[in-house]
């Protein structure tokens, strides 16, 4: 409330004296910088000296700041004007997104209640219906090379969780994040083979003029050529054996714990190698990378490792 007041009324007031200004020594001051300081100061203050009687003054204080601040988002992202749309959006933004965290923290339990649903047959099944109705969005743009891996996603967890047998033990036991890791390595796959594909339909060319003037033997730019397009082949082949750990992740198995480990780390040395190389690959990093890193961190930890090795452990239920 207190944000909204000040929004709307320094917005009014502006609005009704556009010649009021302060100035001092030549320098405007705007009040977006007395919102800064009422943040600043609020918020230093909620942190030193908590009080609950004093919880909603700094509630207010910071409020209020953060309606002077948002007045004039749109002249400081025009430079000079006031009147930009950009504030009314800013505005929308930032209460929509107060309505959403309010919502969040209000229905908490409920919300984590479904996200856990979603990790069951029936809910990841679901969530592949929606992963490859969501792809046709981008289809629509024309974003092949992020709608294709996410409609292959989606098909392959569909077809996965709709016909292959469970073990109900296994699933007992298994990390929740195990699945999540999955579907992060099919997707990494999926674009590994589209920028392979690419690749080795369209083999990057490499001539002199990229070389900025550097003097090579007879032969080289055949031969980076040559080991750009063998490039390319690694990715189809490590993409397809991405997708493969996908599928295996949630058995359990040994194998398919170090298979997961193996694909992310050589994932990371394909990335290192193929970077500048063409637009296929270079999409193919911006995926590959961080759910390489991801899958890395999660699945050497420990008790992510006793699951594979078939090793009861009580707290894992618990854990992400």
């Amino acid at each position: 409330m207190s944000f909204i007041a000040s929004f709307f009324g320094s917005r009014l007031f502006a609005t009704l004296n556009p010649t009021i200004v302060i100035q001092q020594q030549g320098i405007h001051f705007h009040h977006f910088w007395y919102g800064i300081a009422l943040m600043g100061v609020a918020g230093w203050l909620a942190i030193t000296w908590k009080s609950e009687r004093l919880d909603r003054a700094y509630a207010v204080m910071y409020g209020l700041g953060a309606g002077f601040i948002g007045d004039e988002v749109g002249l400081l992202l025009t430079f000079g004007n006031y009147q930009s749309e950009l504030t009314f959006d800013f505005f929308i933004g930032a209460i929509s997104a107060s309505i959403l965290l309010l919502l969040i923290i209000r229905y908490r339990s409920l919300l984590k209640r479904e996200v856990l649903y979603l990790m069951t047959r029936e809910g990841l099944a679901l969530l592949g219906v929606f992963v490859t109705g969501f792809s046709f969005i981008l289809f629509a743009f024309g974003s092949l090379s992020f709608g294709t891996p996410l409609a292959l996603v989606g098909i392959v967890v569909i077809l996965r969780e709709v016909f292959v047998k469970h073990d109900t033990v296994v699933e007992g036991r298994m990390p929740r994040g195990v699945t999540i890791v999955a579907a992060l390595s099919i997707l990494g796959g999926t674009n590994l083979i589209l920028g392979g594909v690419g690749n080795v339909l369209s083999p990057p060319v490499i001539s002199e003029s990229d070389l900025a003037g550097i003097v090579l033997p007879a032969g080289t730019l055949a031969l980076i050529s040559t080991i750009f397009l063998f490039l390319a082949f690694v990715a189809l082949g490590l993409g397809s054996l991405k997708i493969l750990t996908g599928l295996v992740l949630r058995t359990g198995k040994s194998w398919a714990w170090g298979l997961g480990i193996a694909t992310s780390i050589s994932s990371l040395f394909l990335d290192a190698s193929s970077l500048g190389v063409s637009s296929g690959l270079v999409t193919g990093n911006g995926i590959e990378f961080p759910t390489s890193i991801v899958a890395i961190v999660y699945l050497t930890r420990p008790y992510v490792k006793a699951f594979y090795r078939n090793v009861p452990n009580p707290g894992q239920k618990e854990k992400f």
